[in-house]
């Protein structure tokens, strides 16, 4: 009766771990993530001289950039030139985008080129975290969560991988539709239609409900950042970063519930 008793008592000690990937619920934050800065600019693939970063901000930088076009996959290694500190924190990002034009086929192929050239880019983190931002449409996000599966088996259990999503997705009852993501960065910039709508019941909530999306948040330099509850920032700038424009976005005080927004 004891083994018996032994294999019960487990199967019921890890029964709340399961239900918490079942249901969507956060599971425990990964090693590498701690050591990440609270507050990263994205540098876009643009000629970028952030020397100017003080030690304790990073930069999420464009590695590389994929465009998904019919059978085809075609990649594109940054080549705009990065200036950094020896000493910044580098997060490689892999930019992929989906023709509208001529929608891709969303294959087994095209899967796996996004997810080995996501593990060639995450050899030049030097904080073992890496990013995907992967521009999808609502049909296609079983592909990109069968894409983060995939590059979550593959990739090195060391390195965290940080993924992008809308914000609408973080506030949708189903989640960011993945369970395989180390760090989850909502977008609450650029909402479209429903922008005013979507950051006032963000100011509400103070932040995303869904557990997946509570860790971090981007922003956008252009537009106001929110009083919300996230550990990590991500900053966007549609222009090349400065110091002083770093030091405009730093200044600001974050917007509050408005109710005649």
């Amino acid at each position: 009766m004891r083994p018996l008793a032994l294999l019960l008592l487990s199967c019921f000690l890890f029964l709340p771990l399961r239900m918490d990937s079942a249901g969507g619920r956060s599971k425990a934050p990964h090693p590498a993530l701690a050591a990440l800065p609270a507050t990263l600019l994205w540098a876009w693939e643009r000629p970028e001289d952030l020397r100017w970063l003080p030690p304790d901000m990073g930069v999420a930088y464009v590695a590389s950039s994929i465009v998904l076009r019919g059978d085809e996959t075609l990649i594109y290694p940054r080549r705009a030139p990065l200036l950094l500190s020896p000493g910044s924190a580098r997060v490689p990002v892999l930019h992929v985008d989906a023709s509208w034009r001529n929608p891709p086929t969303l294959s087994e192929q095209q899967r796996e080129r996004i997810t080995q050239e996501l593990l060639r880019v995450a050899a030049r983190a030097n904080r073992h975290v890496v990013q995907l931002d992967f521009e999808v449409r609502q049909s296609q996000r079983p592909f990109l969560a069968a894409t983060i599966a995939s590059i979550r088996r593959q990739l090195d259990a060391r390195v965290a991988l940080s993924v992008t999503a809308l914000a609408s997705w973080c506030l949708d009852a189903r989640g960011p539709g993945t369970t395989d993501a180390d760090e989850v960065v909502p977008m609450a910039f650029r909402m479209g239609q429903q922008q005013g709508a979507l950051r006032q019941r963000l100011l509400r909530q103070q932040g995303f409900d869904a557990p997946q999306c509570a860790s971090a948040i981007g922003f956008a330099s252009d537009e106001a950042r929110m009083q919300v509850r996230a550990p990590r920032h991500y900053y966007f700038s549609p222009q090349p970063w400065s110091a002083a424009s770093w030091n405009r976005v730093a200044s600001q005080s974050p917007s509050t519930l408005n109710p005649n927004e």
